[in-house]
């Protein structure tokens, strides 16, 4: 009696079809597009981010291979970090995720042997979102 009933309704009435109906799809399609347009709001803002996290720790693995080159050399601090390759760091390793070489100056006589400093998101030394090997937070990406 069942399937004689479901043959009766879609016999009887065309208007019941299988599928989805056009308000149906165009509602899944804003559904979709707000959530587009959601991700490419916050996917930009998270790249710089991970560009910071990714510069901050290479400096800090640049910082370990200026102290190793300097316990090879009698405390002295190399004059450019070019001195480091290939001995203590790969080529290209003097570039920021920002693709800017990391400025780099022995300081004999300061507080620290040397300064090392990346320009940071804007390219441009001596802004704020400078990042600085001795004063920058690790863990955050700010």
């Amino acid at each position: 009696m069942t399937t004689l009933n479901a043959q009766l309704n879609t016999r009887s009435n065309p208007r019941i079809r299988p599928g989805f109906s056009l308000i149906e799809l165009t509602a899944v399609l804003v559904i979709l597009g707000l959530l587009m347009a959601g991700a490419a709001v916050a996917v930009p803002s998270q790249i710089e981010k991970a560009r910071i996290r990714t510069t901050k720790n290479s400096m800090v693995v640049i910082k370990t291979q200026v102290e190793s080159y300097r316990a090879e050399n009698a405390g002295d601090a190399p004059e450019t970090l070019a001195l480091l390759i290939p001995s203590f760091m790969e080529e290209g390793s003097d570039f920021d995720s920002f693709k800017e070489k990391y400025f780099y100056l022995p300081t004999p006589g300061g507080t620290h042997a040397y300064e090392l400093r990346s320009a940071g998101p804007d390219k441009e030394m001596g802004t704020e979102d400078d990042i600085n090997v001795w004063t920058m937070d690790v863990a955050s990406s700010n």
